[in-house]
């Protein structure tokens, strides 16, 4: 059962959103939502939306990263929602996608 991590903002129809959705790596964004570890964030609750080059390590081993681009969405909380991606092209389209009302523009 896929639940919002905004209460009081569920989808009318999450299993037909979800089945309409792109999968971007883990992830799946429709129109409407992002779904991610059987939650969902609505995408009219998305205040702000940046992507940053990082590296992700593995069991917190030492030794050197493997290069990844981290989604950080600010949804009106005070802790954001961080997502990870492995491909710039990827993060390129999940970017597009979240943005909302800057989709049509471009």
């Amino acid at each position: 059962m896929w639940k919002s991590i905004v209460p009081e903002t569920e989808l009318d129809n999450v299993k037909a959103d979800r089945k309409n959705s792109v999968r971007i790596e883990q992830y799946r964004v429709s129109e409407d939502a992002i779904f991610f570890n059987g939650q969902y964030l609505p995408l009219s609750c998305i205040k702000d939306v940046a992507v940053v080059e990082s590296s992700f390590t593995p069991g917190m081993s030492c030794g050197k990263g493997i290069p990844v681009f981290k989604i950080r969405i600010d949804y009106g909380t005070e802790k954001p929602l961080v997502l990870m991606v492995e491909k710039k092209k990827n993060a390129d389209e999940m970017m597009k996608r979240l943005r909302g009302s800057d989709r049509d523009e471009e």
